[in-house]
């Protein structure tokens, strides 16, 4: 609607004025009395070279015989304009779930970042929901996108790893629960190393035992990584999260170590990497044998290592590797990394380093960061063990929405009440993590998470069911007929659903899924208010009652696409 708008005013301007203004950019009215739509004349102020409140008044009268306006009204530089039932019976009659085509463009979602060692925690709230909801964005977009989780297993931790399992490990406790045995040895060799500095050559020496190919290092490397993955991929799965590939960072190493997808085979390893940005000038070696980047100093940008002493290799040769690998691979149009905002520094360097290079020639990198997710007591602590377990947390939520629902219901079979559970707790916790902005820190409290009311996903969830419920009592094939008169609910829900398209563009702008959950929050709080105050069901006009009906499918339709973005399920009742 909002683009049919802008096209009368654009028509209406070049018929008067003789001038072309191909955007015009049109607002909300600050008091809905003032109309639907404000125009603000600025934009033609400069050209005509009058005031832009003696254009609004001149454009206004032009403006009288336009069909699908009702009202114009000239507040100062503003046109502020009601629109006629005209627009919105046919937009009513047009609409239609946005549909893209497919675009010869691919990006690369890095997001996820788990590590071989630890299980999944509350933390894994952030990048793994943010990263597929921009994920299913980009693909809705007809983008090509190729997401990638990036696992941890290299470096300083890793090594620590394998000397404690070396040390401590036990038979039965890792057949059990093989993740939950290497978390416990890792929190204690990190206790131990504190006490013991001799622990750090240890360290050192089981770093270089796996980056030569030592058969034994190897084959824990490949136990440990087999026993993480089937774990985290279990853990993901119930957040409806899956990347399309758990590319290791081991791998940029090239030493050997078996493939665990289907990808393709790496060409330029962390060795070569730093070679050739030796060769380019852009790094060079220091008298210990280490190599490093010097930025200049207008760029504020720390100096950094790829390469230290003892010839291994740090977090950000793997991440250059990384990026060469996916630049060559698959030419993306952008490369998008949820990680959190600790990451930041450690981005930057990697991006200034990688486009120097001549790797990535109009691939456009961003680090879409997150901030912090706490306990209400403070943060967490890995090496302390101090962490909130992500399979405990949904466990509890799932028997928290049970426990709701039952005082609510309890008409439901056992499998019902299940698979019922299922559906609210990940509205619940999903959404109330993600309608928040992805750089803002929370504090996680069960009251807040697990609310079912107003901007929550539950209470979105009921506006869902109330208009399936609707429409599941009319038949799919209604007549519309003209000569309706529209409620100001009606246009507002109307309106608000002609805004999908808009909204999914912003949310990829700007890499940010709050949008959208705010916009599935603002489409059922204007559907309930339509609900309350005009029937459906028992409407006696039949015209009436079937552009009710249509309005409700729409309500129905695109907030189902919108939670299916969200990767949220909604249930058929409640």
């Amino acid at each position: 609607m909002k683009k049919r708008v802008a096209e009368i005013l654009s028509q209406l301007i070049q018929k008067h004025y003789d001038i072309q203004v191909p955007d015009i950019q049109l607002d909300t009215p600050p008091d809905k009395k003032l109309g639907d739509i404000a125009f603000g004349c600025f934009v033609l102020a400069r050209e005509l070279k009058k005031s832009p409140a003696i254009i609004a008044e001149e454009i206004a009268e032009i403006c009288s015989n336009i069909k699908e306006f009702s009202l114009v009204q000239v507040s100062g530089p503003y046109l502020n304009i009601s629109l006629s039932d005209d627009i919105f019976f046919k937009a009513l009659q047009e609409y239609s779930i946005p549909k893209y085509e497919k675009k010869d463009e691919s990006i690369v979602i890095d997001y996820i970042g788990a590590n071989v060692w630890k299980p999944l925690h509350i933390g894994h709230m952030c990048t793994p929901n943010q990263g597929q909801v921009m994920i299913e964005v980009y693909k809705k977009l007809g983008y090509n996108v190729i997401s990638d989780s990036h696992i941890g297993d290299w470096g300083i931790i890793f090594w620590k790893l394998i000397t404690a399992y070396k040390k401590y490990w036990d038979e039965q406790k890792l057949s059990e629960n093989a993740v939950d045995h290497l978390f416990e040895l890792y929190v204690k060799i990190s206790a131990d190393a504190k006490e013991d500095a001799a622990l750090e050559e240890e360290f050192r020496k089981e770093f270089k035992d796996l980056a030569s190919g030592n058969t034994e290092s190897i084959q824990l490397w490949s136990q440990f990584t087999a026993h993480s993955i089937e774990a985290m991929n279990t853990q993901l799965a119930r957040l409806w999260v899956k990347p399309d590939y758990d590319i290791w960072e081991s791998f940029y190493e090239w030493i050997g170590l078996p493939k665990t997808w289907d990808y393709p085979d790496l060409k330029y390893d962390m060795k070569s990497i730093v070679a050739e940005l030796v060769e380019k000038w852009i790094a060079s070696q220091n008298d210990d044998g280490s190599v490093g980047v010097v930025f200049e100093d207008e760029l504020k940008v720390p100096s950094c290592i790829l390469q230290k002493r003892d010839g291994s290799h740090g977090y950000l040769a793997s991440d250059l590797s990384a990026l060469k690998y996916r630049w060559e691979n698959w030419n993306p149009q952008k490369i998008i990394y949820f990680l959190d905002v600790r990451q930041k520094l450690h981005l930057q360097q990697a991006f200034i380093i990688a486009q120097r290079a001549g790797w990535l020639w109009e691939t456009e990198l961003i680090h879409a960061h997150n901030g912090f997710i706490s306990l209400k007591d403070g943060a967490m602590s890995t090496r302390e063990g101090r962490i909130i377990r992500l399979d405990d947390l949904l466990d509890e939520a799932e028997q928290r929405a049970k426990n709701l629902i039952l005082t609510k219901r309890t008409d439901f079979s056992p499998e019902e009440l299940n698979n019922l559970s299922k559906i609210i707790w990940m509205g619940a916790i999903k959404y109330g993590y993600l309608k928040k902005s992805r750089e803002t820190d929370i504090v996680f409290d069960w009251d807040e998470f697990m609310s079912f009311e107003w901007n929550s996903g539950p209470y979105i969830q009921y506006g869902y069911v109330r208009a399936k419920n609707i429409l599941n009592q009319i038949p799919d094939n209604i007549t519309l007929k003209e000569s309706v008169v529209f409620t100001q609910e009606a246009k507002e829900l109307i309106w608000l659903i002609t805004e999908y398209h808009h909204k999914l563009n912003e949310t990829s702008q700007k890499n940010m899924p709050h949008i959208l959950c705010g916009y599935a929050y603002e489409l059922t709080k204007v559907f309930s208010s339509f609900y309350s105050h005009s029937p459906i069901i028992n409407e006696p006009d039949e015209g009436m009652r079937n552009v009710r009906v249509m309005i409700t499918k729409m309500y129905h339709d695109v907030l189902k696409d919108v939670f299916d973005l969200l990767v949220i399920p909604l249930p058929d009742k409640m």
